[in-house]
């Protein structure tokens, strides 16, 4: 999906109101008898203006992105009291004129297009090139401390680590795979919350459970958890989880906590070893390499790694990371259109071979992690490429998936 489209025929418009609002701005500033601008705090030492809204101006002028520069664009106040401040300084009548007139023709703009100021930043912010980036952070930051109320919980990281290893069977492979959450807080009484065991699904949207499962950490028996926990990385004690049955029939996991804020706060880490999980060439139900990291939980921070042995692709390039809504799609056969996927500016990472490349500050211990797993499966570290996609405040109800297509069976 290609998030950098041309601005539609409605956005044209706009772009060329907020042109000629920049351009009679600049032509103020550039009018200051004996004035010369270099940088924004000019403008508040040589007109008393307020450092914020001097501060605006200039960033609305200097740049060159109209869309981005709107968001700087002072409403009607601020610009009333630059013009009387520059009039002051014996700018001349017809260069305020202008605008005056410009910016009555962009606040009619906005409220066609977009009824409120606040909506229109929204609309132009969404569709800038040069401050996507930022806007995104800031209205995800903003949708996570409204999920954080609304469902009751957070946490600090939510992570999945698939680590694909040669199988037994040469045209299969196996998979290792560590999933946690970090400083995960309850925040109203009684919030019962869910995680999930990995599945196959093939291109016809069919499950398959019957692949073989083994617990990573050896001191973990089933008789005892009924997840698979890595107990030296959960909160002491281990936290407690009941079996739940989902809402497609799948067995899921319940925690349920009676305290709130922080002293519920626990980090729990799954890892189980899969074999024969799926295969290594196209076939007639499996057309793409595909890993699912589906994103439920309100997080400052997920981090999804793949680490793949050497030996299963020719090249382990070409993976791409694609991010898709669940609100209309999903569901028990992960089926998805062109149109769910959402624009996601984040990239997959390229990290490296070793243990030592998965060092994070958001989960504690996690190169540890990897090693121990690695040396439990008998992997050695130098033959697998790591992969990693870090997105901050990841949006819920979404599927982030890494995937490729499957190369053909060699002949």
């Amino acid at each position: 999906m290609n998030t950098d489209t041309e601005p539609t025929s409605g956005l044209s418009e706009a772009i060329e109101s907020i042109r000629r609002v920049r351009s009679t701005l600049a032509a103020v500033i550039e009018g200051i008898p004996g004035f010369k601008f270099r940088r924004p705090n000019d403008l508040s030492a040589e007109l008393g203006l307020d450092p914020k809204l001097a501060w605006n101006l200039g960033r609305c002028i200097e740049e060159s992105d109209p869309l981005a520069a709107a968001q700087f664009l002072p409403g009607p106040t601020g610009i009333q009291k630059f013009l009387s401040a520059a009039i002051r300084r014996n700018v001349p009548q017809n260069l305020a004129n202008a605008v005056r007139a410009a910016s009555v023709e962009f606040n009619d703009v906005v409220r066609r297009q977009a009824g409120t100021r606040k909506n229109f930043n929204i609309l132009v912010s969404g569709n800038s090139s040069r401050t996507r980036i930022s806007a995104d952070v800031e209205h995800r930051r903003r949708a996570f401390e409204g999920n954080s109320y609304i469902w009751g919980v957070h946490a600090q990281t939510i992570f999945r680590s698939n680590i694909v290893m040669p199988s037994e069977d040469s045209d299969r492979w196996d998979l290792a795979t560590i999933r946690g959450m970090v400083d995960f807080c309850c925040l109203r009484a009684n919030v019962a919350w869910r995680i999930t065991l990995p599945v196959s699904v093939d291109a016809d949207r069919i499950f398959h459970h019957d692949v073989r499962r083994e617990p990573i950490d050896p001191k973990v028996s089933p008789r005892e958890s009924i997840l698979p926990l890595m107990l030296d990385y959960c909160t002491q004690p281990v936290p407690k989880f009941r079996a739940v049955r989902g809402a497609f029939g799948q067995e899921e996991y319940e925690f349920v906590s009676s305290s709130v804020g922080l002293e519920s706060r626990i980090t729990c880490v799954t890892g189980e070893v899969l074999r024969r999980v799926e295969p290594r060439y196209r076939n007639d139900v499996y057309d793409d390499f595909c890993m699912t990291f589906p994103i439920r939980t309100p997080a400052n921070t997920l981090v999804f790694d793949l680490v793949i042995h050497r030996d299963i692709f020719d090249s382990t390039q070409g993976f791409r990371a694609q991010l898709y809504s669940d609100l209309f799609a999903g569901g028990p056969g992960l089926y998805y259109e062109e149109s769910d996927q959402l624009p996601m500016r984040e990239q997959i990472e390229y990290l490296g071979r070793g243990s030592d490349v998965f060092v994070t500050p958001d989960i504690p211990g996690y190169d540890r992690m990897i090693q121990h797993t690695m040396e439990r499966c008998g992997c050695d570290d130098r033959d697998y490429d790591a992969y990693r996609v870090r997105i901050d405040y990841p949006p819920i109800a979404t599927q982030l998936m890494i995937r490729r297509p499957l190369p053909s069976q060699p002949r």
